[in-house]
């Protein structure tokens, strides 16, 4: 019997240490791709040979795929009933303008053999995210044999996609197209369970690495960028060109392509010698913002070289999507979509801000490659903070505007502190939706869209500038550097993260990820009350053969007192999350003092005995916390100071920023 158990359980223990190295790294999944663009129906007509490795430590006989397009052919699919945004767009569209993605057949070769087996018939939609037997983005098909841990197989697929009209971050918008998602795409293998999801609103993508090698053929007019190093370009005799892309190490592929593009290639040399093209797609209109393109893609390439380290590939594409093509603000392998203002000027956030934040993704996204659909704030997160690290560094404090009738309107006497998040987003919408939620869940399971962006974006960028904060420059780049060079190319999880973080500093910081994490609650602390009382006051009597000494040198008074107050200050936690706080004791001979506390009862008294009184306190004087939903109860003085100053310009921001919120819901 024990020999029986020791033969189930050794392989599996052997596996095991297999899939905690291998599990995400390069050539789990290779696609090469022969794909037909037909501009007249909007149809591409592709074949696909996949080569998928089995890096679980369990067998299986069955593969997964996302068809992602069969949810823009009705409104039944889940994406549509979950977001009714979504829906209304389908239902004002045509047959014809929806889109699909079938697979045609289905093939694997034998072992023994090679012979192809069609395994089409086995193909069926699955459903495991709901009960919603209508949703056909994912799909199973079952094998002849198994595939064991570390095994290849080898897929041959041909398949069909109706590219859509703009409903969701792809499609086509007059002769421009951005097609992502577009294929059948095997799900990630995990341990001994597929992680395979629906399309679901407001989620995003997950898959394995490997190489792509693609062959886009359509016709000539077209431009085209796409995932990876264009190695070849093949005039057709039927008026079509066929473009062959190729990258190693990336989990995804897409392409955009319109005859409108000026293209403006320029290369970037890191200080390692090594060089990257910089690949701009430029729509006509926005001509005059080449420039400024270009030069946040380079501050970016600069920032993270010096921070993470190089960009590892050779190309990297910015697309300038088309107007209306609702494709704008995404990323991909090597490639991104970037968003810009036909009317805008320098100090507005754009075209810089989408930029910075969309490359910024090649790391979190492309590199280091988080589960969007399960970890989505750490994708999010760790690229907002990032976007904001780099345009504060080169561009300062932007302006804020507000947008109406696609211009944007400057209030040049306001500008956006990094502390407030995002000049369109702002502190204020994780104050009022943040707490619906934990951040820490599948993006379909949010209460809605505003509670995914204020936790998955606003919070996470919050939680990880007050990390930086608490711990210091040098020791925060110490952890980045060691999570990025740790978790490369490895799919990692939150507690992942949370090693990193622990094995660099010493420390355990349970107690934080627990409450900021996997909690709902807010921190708001304050000072609540300061008093300044008189305990004893006397005079020094001098001696009257020194009283004529003293008025000669200018001494008038020649009484001098010796005043004690006994001076209070109660601090208070208003909030349910609990972390250790600073407060600045200042007195009103200049002398100050910081006091500590552990923030974690309701309130806290500080009593002093000093021959001056109180005249401010202020908890978090040098602004950690930057989770603090309300800052405008920081601080207590009896006098102008640069902390009175702050907490009136906190406070007129708070109003302001709500006055512009209510005038942005009225115009809407």
């Amino acid at each position: 019997m024990f020999r029986k158990i020791i033969a189930k359980v050794l392989p599996l223990l052997v596996a095991m240490p297999f899939y905690a190295q291998h599990a995400s790294g390069p050539d789990t999944a290779n696609y090469k791709m022969e794909i037909f663009l037909d501009d007249s129906s909007n149809i591409i007509n592709g074949s696909e040979t996949l080569t998928w490795k089995n890096c679980g430590y369990k067998a299986t006989r069955e593969l997964r795929f996302h068809l992602y397009w069969n949810a823009f052919q009705n409104t039944q699919s889940t994406l549509s009933k979950e977001s009714s945004r979504i829906k209304a767009r389908m239902k004002g569209m045509k047959k014809k303008d929806l889109g699909y993605c079938i697979i045609k057949s289905i093939r694997t070769s034998d072992n023994d053999s090679k012979e192809l087996i069609d395994i089409t018939h086995s193909l069926h939609y699955i459903h495991p995210d709901d009960d919603n037997v209508n949703d056909q983005t994912v799909c199973s098909v079952n094998l002849p044999w198994p595939v064991d841990p570390g095994d290849i197989i080898v897929l041959v697929i041909q398949f069909q996609s109706k590219i859509p009209k703009p409903i969701l971050l792809t499609g086509y918008r007059k002769n421009y197209y951005f097609i992502a998602q577009w294929f059948p795409k095997i799900g990630v293998f995990k341990g001994d369970h597929w992680v395979c999801h629906q399309y679901h609103s407001h989620t995003e993508f997950y898959s394995n690495f490997g190489t792509y090698d693609v062959k886009i053929t359509l016709p000539k007019k077209f431009i085209v960028g796409a995932t990876g190093t264009q190695v070849n370009k093949k005039d057709n005799e039927n008026n079509t060109v066929t473009y062959r892309f190729h990258e190693k190490n990336v989990h995804d592929f897409a392409f955009a392509a319109s005859p409108r593009f000026i293209q403006h290639n320029e290369t970037y040399r890191f200080d390692s010698k090594k060089n990257v093209e910089i690949i701009l797609l430029l729509q006509p209109e926005h001509r005059m913002l080449k420039n400024r393109f270009i030069k946040a893609i380079k501050n970016s390439l600069t920032y993270f070289s010096k921070t993470l380290g190089d960009y590892p590939y050779s190309t990297i594409t910015c697309v300038d999507p088309a107007f209306l093509s609702r494709s704008a603000g995404m990323e991909y392998p090597t490639l991104f979509t970037s968003h810009a203002y036909f009317l805008t000027r320098p100090g507005i956030p754009m075209p810089e801000a989408t930029t910075i934040h969309e490359f910024a993704h090649q790391y979190f996204y492309g590199l280091i490659a988080t589960d969007e659909s399960e970890n989505a704030w750490m994708d999010e997160g760790f690229t907002s903070f990032m976007d904001s690290e780099i345009y504060y560094s080169f561009y300062g404090e932007p302006y804020y505007y507000k947008e109406y009738f696609g211009i944007p309107f400057t209030f040049k006497k306001v500008k956006i502190p990094i502390e407030a998040v995002d000049s369109q987003i702002g502190v204020s919408y994780f104050r009022h939706h943040g707490s619906k939620d934990i951040m820490q869940r599948y993006s379909w399971n949010f209460f809605d869209y505003e509670s995914y962006i204020a936790n998955v974006y606003v919070k996470a960028e919050l939680m990880l500038r007050t990390l930086k904060r608490i711990l210091g420059n040098d020791t925060w780049n110490e952890v980045l550097k060691n999570y990025f060079i740790k978790w490369s190319y490895g799919h990692p999880r939150p507690k992942d993260f949370f090693s990193v973080l622990e094995e660099t500093t010493n420390e355990n910081w349970d107690w934080f990820f627990d409450q900021i994490v996997y909690g709902s609650g807010k921190i708001d602390y304050a000072v609540s009350n300061v008093k300044n009382k008189i305990i004893s006051s006397q005079k020094n009597k001098i001696k009257v053969n020194n009283k004529k000494r003293l008025k000669n040198k200018g001494i008038h008074n020649p009484l001098k007192k010796k005043t004690l107050y006994k001076s209070e200050v109660t601090v208070s936690r208003q909030g349910e999350v609990k972390i250790p706080v600073e407060i600045l004791v200042t007195f009103k001979d200049g002398s100050n003092l910081i006091k500590q506390w552990d923030g974690d009862y309701n309130w806290k008294k500080f009593v002093f005995e000093n021959r001056s009184p109180i005249i401010s306190a202020v908890v978090d004087p040098h602004y950690k916390i930057v989770l603090d939903i309300n800052r405008t109860n920081n601080s207590w003085t009896t006098k102008p100071s640069k902390f009175s100053s702050f907490k009136l310009t906190s406070i007129w921001l708070f109003w302001l920023q709500h006055l512009f919120e209510s005038l942005a819901l009225l115009s809407g």
